[in-house]
């Protein structure tokens, strides 16, 4: 008959000196890293293990056994479940992101055909836009999630666009952004951002979150009218 020799086990973060009694470092951003670049869940910790054996005379150490990117997969594991990548994500894609608006010059939503129109994305007061930080507590653990700009593409209503650019555009005459329509009309405008992610946990230091979102704002109306020329008697 085979002799099962029962085990428990523990995981901790693969950062620093930490050892099974003493956690000496936290939130090391690379013990996420190392996961992701694996596509794993992580964190990427080490396994400890001790005999579940109650006579007395057995000394039960604890002695390392391994790592892994798959703690939370660990039988027996007396650890509570750790911090992942995958919770880190969601969080993140769950983000309220600011909406970006757009403005145009000129101003009042009217032009004429052939004029250049300018663009402008403005960003409201609400939601998390490039570089602001949303602070959340996930297993105990302080989250930093921090939107990251990737670039804008703003649409003109006409069926062409500006393309993915790095530019928020600006008004007359350096804003870069602008477009001549050929044709009276109502036309819709917009803009859309696309940001990626840095997070941070328990103060350690910024690391990229795989991914992107693309976040389209609201639209606005321009107008664009035809003059024409006529002879007044005085």
């Amino acid at each position: 008959m085979t002799k099962v020799v029962p085990y428990e086990y523990v995981t901790i973060l693969a950062c620093g000196n930490n050892t099974v009694t003493s956690t000496v470092e936290v939130g090391c951003t690379s013990a996420y890293q190392t996961c992701t670049d694996a596509n794993a869940p992580g964190p990427y910790s080490i396994i400890f293990r001790r005999l579940l054996i109650p006579e007395p005379d057995v000394t039960k150490v604890w002695e390392r056994v391994g790592t892994t990117c798959w703690p939370n997969a660990v039988p027996n594991n007396t650890a509570r479940p750790q911090l992942t990548m995958a919770m880190i994500k969601s969080q993140w894609e769950h983000t309220p992101f600011a909406k970006p608006t757009v403005a145009t010059q000129p101003v009042g939503g009217a032009t004429l055909v052939t004029l250049p129109v300018y663009f402008q994305l403005q960003y409201p007061a609400a939601g998390f836009q490039p570089n602001e930080i949303n602070t959340v507590t996930l297993l105990g653990h302080q989250v930093r999630i921090k939107p990251t700009f990737k670039h804008n593409v703003f649409t003109f209503g006409d069926g062409s666009t500006s393309g993915t650019t790095q530019s928020g555009g600006g008004t007359y005459p350096d804003g870069d952004i602008k477009h001549a329509y050929d044709k009276r009309g109502r036309y819709t405008t917009s803009v859309a951002t696309t940001y990626g992610g840095q997070y941070s946990v328990d103060g350690g230091g910024w690391a990229d979150i795989p991914g992107a979102i693309t976040v389209s704002g609201p639209t606005s109306t321009i107008e664009v009218v035809t003059t024409k020329n006529e002879l007044v008697n005085q």
